[in-house]
């Protein structure tokens, strides 16, 4: 599949069959996403990939809201990849001696906190991964019974949630729904600013 291709063919899938995608595929998903820029190539995120389902059942039982129905079009997708940013890596990474002068040893210093600035480059590689691979994908993250997923599923304190892709292959009643359909998509003349700022009339949003 041609890379525009796959850009353009990502987007929320909010209904899904049941089929499970094969672990070997869900591995090579996870090898590409690893691969995202890292800082320093500190190598801080983590793939916490929910694919029994048992463990998705605990996670949505876990996350949703006591009497919560799906809407109308929605079914949930079979597999789970929660991706996690660990702070703690980075720091190591930039108390050694290579990179102790950039100042970086501690995480107050960080004016950008990369370990989630690459745990969402990651998450974003491993959409296009699951789309190369003939799966859809749903992103989303953990608003509710965060601390109960994590010491479900052992997931240390140190990390940070980054978020929740969902995989697997649409259902055959899928049908877009979000705000992507019932908003324009801003042109490209209003979002990009080539040398010098140029100021969209935002009340057109």
């Amino acid at each position: 599949m041609d890379f525009s291709d796959i850009i353009r063919r990502r987007r929320s899938i909010r209904s899904y069959r049941r089929d499970i995608p094969p672990p070997e595929v869900l591995d090579r998903i996870v090898d590409i996403a690893r691969r995202s820029p890292t800082a320093g190539f500190s190598q801080g995120t983590e793939f916490l990939v929910l694919d029994d389902p048992a463990a998705v059942a605990t996670y949505w039982d876990l996350t949703t809201d006591d009497g919560y129905e799906l809407p109308e079009g929605v079914d949930t997708p079979p597999c789970l990849v929660i991706v996690w940013s660990d702070p703690e890596r980075y720091l190591a990474r930039y108390s050694a001696e290579d990179k102790i002068a950039f100042g970086l040893d501690n995480a107050a210093a960080w004016p950008v906190k990369f370990w989630d600035v690459d745990g969402g480059m990651a998450a974003m590689a491993l959409q296009f991964a699951a789309i190369n691979e003939g799966l859809d994908t749903w992103i989303f993250g953990i608003s509710r019974g965060e601390a109960e997923v994590r010491a479900a599923f052992g997931v240390p304190d140190r990390c940070h949630q980054v978020g929740v892709v969902g995989l697997g292959y649409r259902s055959d009643h899928e049908r877009p729904i979000g705000s992507g359909t019932t908003r324009r998509r801003r042109p490209l003349e209003e979002q990009l600013h080539r040398n010098r700022w140029n100021s969209p009339d935002l009340s057109a949003n």
